[in-house]
Formats: structure tokens, C-alpha cells, sequence
């Protein structure tokens, strides 16, 4: 046996074991992609991986494992190790998912939009982009975003819905009423009325909103943000007592739910039921102290992220101080 006869077979051994070292990693991403436990899928994921530092569909899955198990930082990383490799829609979508629960709409945003870039018919990414607008309040490009989609899907009550918050984003309120409208003709649920409810008490349309919540708890009596925001109408309506059982009809379903628990102080109040709105008050406070500890108990600021302070500023202010010096 010569020389070049030696080489040749190592050269074959090389690229034999290679090819079952990456026909395992294929293998264990098979296995992963069929496993419902996202732990155990990262776990054989990251085996894929460590046979093959390219198996980018082992990246991608991981990533969405751990999206799953709301590590979205993870999720990113491994979506971003594909996109330098090999930019897909896909990838971009997912990693955008992630930016957007980690409130980094501007982020999600631009994702949502390079996956439209590489895909021009990726319905769901043009929804997430539409939801993200929204959030950033860039009423126009989500109008553009749901648009496209009504073009696609104009019955689908979801679709209309963000259509709807869309038009009220842009103070077109007659419009939106029309597709809140045009929501419940296509499907009479929980949510479209849900919907509607809120459109009206934006509007300050209390006795309509109090209809469509009701509606909205007939047909789901756990629709607990129906049950909330029905007791804030009958607030603003100055029903005290019917806006109290409301609240703790909130609060029976989580007893940590200070926002329900300021409304119930407030409706005591009226009530002049004063030790009991001392009581709801005081427990509001200390649970958002336990997720703010370097807020002043005593100080409105500890209420910035608050419903009653982004919605009703003024109004809470005036009962902040009552309620505080009870």
C-alpha cells in the first residue's frame, strides 16, 4: 500500500464519521420537532447543535422552544444566528414575536417587516405588524397593515376588530363603530362585544358600553375585564353599590387585581363606607409596592403604570388624595 492509498481511506473515514455526525444531528431535530415538553426539545436541540454548529433548523426550533418557555432573550439569539446565516421570513417573524413580549415594539416592528419583505403573502406577520402599530400608536401604518389584510380576509371579525381600534386611534369614531358593528353581525361572542363596549366608553357613551358589557358577560360570565370595565361605567354613571359588587366580581376571579381594587375603593367611598375603601386602597398599594419597591407608598407615582392613571389622570388624582388621607 502506497502513500496516497493511506490518505485517501483517513479522507474517507473523516468524511464518513462527518456525515453520520450531521445524519444525528438531523435526526435529533426529527425527534425534537415531535416532542410537545419545550424543555426536552431545547435539551435535543442543543445536542443538534453541538453535532453540527450549522444545523440552522436546530437553531430555529430551539428558538421557538424557547420562546415557548418565555425565554425570549434565548429565543433571539437563536433566531439571529439563522437570519446572519440565512435570512428567511420565518426567522424574522419569530424573532419579532419575541421582541414584542419583551415590549420592544420598535423592534418587532421592523422584524414583522423585513419577514413581509421576504414574503409578501405572510398574512400573520402583516396581523403582528398591524397589533405592533398599534401599540406604538402609528394609527396610519396599521391602517395600511389591516387594510391589506380586510383585502384578503374582509369577514373575519378579528381582523375588523383591530380595524375598528384603529379607526378610533384616528378619532374616526363613526367608522370604527361601523366595523365594531360589522364584528358582531359575523359573530355575536364575548369579545366583539367586549369590543364595542370599550369603543363606547372612550366615546363617554356610558349606557351603551354598560349594554354591550353586560351582553359580553351573558356570554361569558369570566370575562373578567367585561366585569371590570362595566363597574367603571356604572362609576362614571354614579351606580356606587351596582359598581362595587361589579368590582368584587373582578376580584373573585384574582384577588390580586389592583386595579379592581382602587375601583371598589372609590365606589366605597361614594358609599360612605370609608373603612372598607381605607382597606381596598391600602391592599392596591402594597401590592404594587411588592413590584416596585423603590416607589413612595404614599405618593401617586407609585400609580404611573396604572389604567386609572393612563386613562383617567385627572379624576384619579382627585380621589388619590381622598382616598389617601383616609
Amino acid at each position: 500500500m502506497n502513500k496516497s492509498y493511506f490518505t485517501r481511506l483517513l479522507f474517507g473515514c473523516i468524511l464518513g464519521c462527518t456525515m453520520l455526525t450531521f445524519g444525528q444531528s438531523k435526526k435529533l431535530v426529527r425527534h425534537g420537532k415531535k416532542l410537545t415538553d419545550p424543555q426536552k426539545q431545547i435539551e435535543l436541540f442543543t445536542e443538534a447543535i453541538q453535532l453540527d454548529k450549522n444545523n440552522l433548523d436546530a437553531y430555529f426550533h430551539r428558538g421557538i422552544a424557547r420562546a415557548n418557555k418565555e425565554d425570549h432573550w434565548g429565543a433571539m439569539l437563536d433566531f439571529t444566528t439563522v437570519i446572519f446565516s440565512k435570512p428567511d421570513a420565518d426567522s424574522f417573524f419569530n424573532r419579532g414575536n419575541s421582541k414584542f413580549a419583551i415590549e420592544d415594539f420598535k423592534g418587532a416592528r421592523n422584524d414583522y417587516g423585513m419577514a413581509i419583505k421576504l414574503d409578501r403573502n405572510f398574512f400573520q406577520a402583516y396581523y403582528n405588524l398591524g397589533i405592533t402599530q398599534l401599540h406604538l400608536g402609528e394609527y396610519k401604518g396599521a391602517l395600511n397593515s389591516f387594510n391589506f389584510l380586510m383585502r384578503n380576509y374582509p369577514n373575519d371579525p378579528e381582523i375588523i376588530i383591530q380595524m375598528a381600534e384603529t379607526l378610533m386611534g384616528l378619532k374616526h369614531y363613526g367608522l370604527a363603530l361601523l366595523f365594531f358593528n360589522k364584528s358582531i353581525n359575523l359573530d355575536k361572542n364575548t369579545n366583539t362585544y367586549y369590543n364595542r363596549g370599550m369603543a363606547y366608553l372612550d366615546m363617554k357613551q356610558y349606557k351603551k358600553a354598560m349594554a354591550d358589557f353586560n351582553m359580553a358577560i351573558r356570554l361569558d360570565n369570566k370575562n373578567d375585564a367585561a366585569h371590570f370595565y362595566l363597574g367603571i361605567a356604572q362609576l362614571f354613571t354614579r351606580n356606587y353599590t351596582t359598581a362595587a359588587e361589579r368590582f368584587k366580581e373582578t376580584l373573585s376571579y384574582n384577588s390580586l387585581d389592583h386595579e379592581a381594587l382602587v375601583g371598589l375603593a372609590i365606589a366605597y367611598y361614594h358609599t360612605n363606607e370609608y373603612d372598607k375603601a381605607r382597606v381596598c386602597f391600602k391592599k392596591a398599594k402594597n401590592i404594587l409596592i411588592s413590584y416596585a419597591p423603590d416607589y413612595d407608598f404614599n405618593d401617586i407615582s407609585l400609580f404611573d403604570s396604572t389604567t386609572w392613571n393612563l386613562n383617567e389622570g385627572f379624576i384619579f388624582g382627585a380621589y388619590f388624595d381622598k382616598l389617601n388621607t383616609l
